[in-house]
């Protein structure tokens, strides 16, 4: 091998190793959701917004929670990530009175405490 084309090798496998590192970094600056569908049995009440008995799509981001109905966002709020003692067996809300104070998903150790 000649010392132009064992340069362009190295240079090769260079490039070949930093490509999964620099993908690495560009999705470890993107924001995911964790996301549910729930039924709500009665009406209760998120930020202010009355959600009606039926099925909502929930999602919640690092910042906050939607709460969407028929590709309709119903309400949003601000949240805290809590950790749980164990895994949620099922999704839920939790409430006190008619408003809305947390979010379990199931299947994760984390949940959403609304933020007040």
């Amino acid at each position: 091998m000649s010392r132009k084309t064992s340069f362009l090798f190295t240079i090769l496998v260079a490039l070949v190793l930093a490509m999964p590192l620099a993908a690495r970094g560009v999705s470890a600056n993107t924001s995911k959701s964790t996301n549910a569908t729930m039924d709500i049995l009665s009406q209760v009440s998120l930020a202010g917004k009355q959600l009606k008995p039926g099925t909502y799509s929930i999602s919640a981001d690092d910042s906050k929670v939607t709460v969407a109905r028929d590709g309709k966002v119903i309400a949003e709020a601000p949240v805290q990530w809590k950790d749980g003692t164990s895994k949620a067996r099922y999704s839920n809300i939790v409430t006190v009175g008619d408003q809305v104070k947390e979010i379990h998903f199931g299947g994760k150790m984390r949940y959403v405490e609304i933020a007040e």
